[in-house]
């Protein structure tokens, strides 16, 4: 079978390739049909970055050769007209400008606030505490069902008046637990 693939020249850290026509049992570097362009990666412009013989890639694909990915890829490159490929350039670079800015400033997760913030929540949670009274059923029904409430988005501005009541049951209910058990061995034994 007859490959379209890439030959690696040039130094240790500054590749160059040549897109060779050659037989699939020959080694990568080794013997050749023909060489139908060169890649060279780290070159400014695109003229010299990848110089391709289009005519003699579709001579040699009707022929029946098969590229490899790299070549396949590099081919469609090189099918693209100088505007079309800035563009992909472009928007290329802008993705991992992106992706690197997210690196170094992920997202912010919502988090427990320090104890500083908690005087704050307090003075609001006198005008707020009508309200939570009447919504305490709804929340017991909460606490009975933690998964729920794991599941929910809480707003920025909600989460300390709301984190100290569930706080507080969820140190209820280890007690409560603690006891059952407590009573369970005591039966056991008895």
């Amino acid at each position: 079978m007859i490959k379209i693939r890439l030959q690696r020249h040039g130094a240790r850290h500054a590749p160059f390739y040549r897109m060779v026509v050659a037989p699939s049992q020959a080694r990568r570097d080794g013997r050749f049909i023909e060489v139908v362009g060169t890649y060279n990666p780290q070159s400014s412009s695109r003229d010299r970055e990848l110089d391709l013989k289009m005519d003699r890639i579709d001579h040699w694909l009707e022929v029946g050769a098969q590229p490899t990915d790299t070549a396949k890829s590099l081919i469609r490159q090189g099918r693209l007209t100088p505007e079309d490929w800035l563009k992909r350039t472009e928007a290329k670079a802008s993705a991992k400008a992106a992706r690197a800015a997210k690196k170094k400033n992920p997202a912010p997760v919502v988090e427990e606030k320090p104890v500083e913030a908690e005087p704050e929540a307090k003075e609001a949670a006198p005008a707020e505490e009508a309200p939570a009274a009447e919504e305490k059923p709804a929340e017991e029904e909460k606490a009975a069902d933690p998964a729920p409430e794991a599941k929910e988005a809480v707003p920025v501005e909600e989460a300390p008046a709301e984190e100290e009541k569930p706080a507080e049951e969820a140190k209820e209910e280890p007690k409560a637990e603690a006891e059952d058990k407590a009573e369970a061995k005591e039966e056991s034994e008895s």
